[in-house]
């Protein structure tokens, strides 16, 4: 078989199945690198979990949602509800092995091992990130204004120690702020946090879709491709091609990236091997007259959710449920994002919208970056749980160099598939 680096400048024509912010990405920089780029998908580019997000860049997000304390809270996770992280019990059969290895990893070793993979990918994200949002003429649509995380209790403010200083650790800036400091940055808040934290590198993306779409738009006026349809039947055409179906059309080319967010695996089903992949499902909560109460995303340290000011309006967005694709939003979730708003923000105005998305999420919270062993023509960017809107420019960064057969410019080691072996 040709192993898949060989004759790179022969093997030009490239597919993208996802247009997410990680797909566009991708593409983006694959066609810098000078591949011909097609990009697919079902929707519109931007419309998934892209769409929804906390519109945060978030360059402190180091910190996983599997760690060691999850492990003897994890029974009350099956059934509560008043918490950032909770589990269908109902969906609890079906995720059984990716529960037993989510737990595995929930060991400090192990997350010792994530926390300094995402570092890797978190120091490099920002440049990464910004090439394309240039290119795409996205500098409108950047508030460089930090992000606040609040502590409702001393107690909070101090388990979460440990954590600022692995982030620090990671390159993080932190700068600790007094109920003063928060007050005078953000006035219009309830005076009833004690502590809070600036991180003062974090930004915000005003419009995550609109942001992704004009990066599709500046894929397809730079010579790349856009095709609308329903994506399925991938297999490995020949030793130097990879084949698929688009609406029951068959596609081949020299190469494919899969990003195809929570939905990868269904994708490619039979098409190479199969990934410990399921979906984190968040939600938002959006409040469009109230964009105007807080100055840059504030996020509750104990209740998983950031309240962002951007273009529609105060989105809520967060909280992680483990129940898979199918189910229906869960009103709880939604009641529970609302009344902490609320505390929160008194002047809060009504409910407009909310929205349940599904983040792709492998038991280890890393994502996989590389080729397929069973299809080598297939390259695999999924599974970045809450951080695709961050991770997406170096991660498209680091496809670019393997589908060229390039080293890739980090130690892409902790992202390799075949580490669930």
């Amino acid at each position: 078989m040709t192993n898949p680096s060989e004759h790179s400048q022969e093997r030009r024509n490239i597919a993208v199945i996802g247009a997410g912010i990680v797909g566009v990405s991708c593409a983006l920089y694959l066609q810098q690198a000078g591949f011909n780029v097609t990009l697919f998908d079902r929707d519109e580019p931007g419309s998934g979990a892209t769409y929804g997000n906390a519109c945060t860049f978030a360059l402190y997000g180091s910190i996983p949602v599997n760690r060691p304390d999850l492990i003897w809270r994890f029974p009350s996770l099956m059934f509560g509800q008043e918490r950032p992280l909770s589990i269908a019990w109902r969906y609890m059969p079906k995720m059984i092995p990716w529960l037993m290895q989510f737990l595995k990893h929930c060991r400090r070793e192990h997350v010792d091992r994530t926390i300094n993979g995402l570092g890797s990918l978190l120091r490099d994200a920002e440049d990464a990130s910004m090439i394309l949002f240039r290119a795409s003429g996205g500098n409108d649509l950047i508030s460089r204004d930090g992000t606040i995380y609040i502590y409702p209790t001393s107690e909070s403010f101090d388990t979460d120690a440990i954590n600022r200083q692995r982030r620090l650790a990671q390159g993080a800036q932190i700068e600790e702020l007094t109920a003063t400091d928060l007050q005078d940055l953000e006035p219009n808040l309830a005076p009833i946090f004690p502590h809070a934290v600036l991180y003062p590198n974090g930004f915000t993306i005003l419009d995550p879709k609109q942001m992704t779409s004009r990066m599709a738009d500046h894929l397809c006026h730079t010579g790349g491709q856009f095709i609308k349809g329903e994506v399925s039947a991938v297999e490995a055409q020949s030793a130097d091609s990879v084949a698929f179906k688009v609406n029951g059309n068959r596609h081949h080319y020299d190469q494919a990236v899969l990003a195809g967010g929570a939905w990868s695996m269904q994708i490619a089903k039979g098409g190479c091997e199969e990934l410990p992949l399921d979906t984190e499902r968040g939600y938002h909560v959006l409040f469009s007259e109230s964009a105007e109460l807080l100055n840059r995303p504030v996020g509750f340290a104990d209740a998983g959710f950031y309240m962002t000011p951007m273009y529609q309006g105060l989105r809520a967005a967060g909280t992680v449920e483990l129940g898979g694709l199918n189910a229906a939003p869960n009103p709880e979730r939604l009641s529970y994002i609302e009344r902490r708003v609320r505390q929160a923000l008194p002047d809060v105005g009504p409910v407009s919208d909310t929205w349940l998305g599904f983040r792709p999420t492998l038991p280890d919270s890393l994502p996989v970056i590389g080729r397929s062993r069973h299809n080598p023509n297939l390259i695999f960017a999924f599974g970045h749980h809450h951080l695709g809107l961050t991770l997406g420019g170096i991660t498209g960064k680091l496809v670019s160099e393997i589908a060229a057969g390039a080293i890739p410019s980090l130690d892409v080691t902790p992202f390799r598939p075949d580490r669930f072996s």
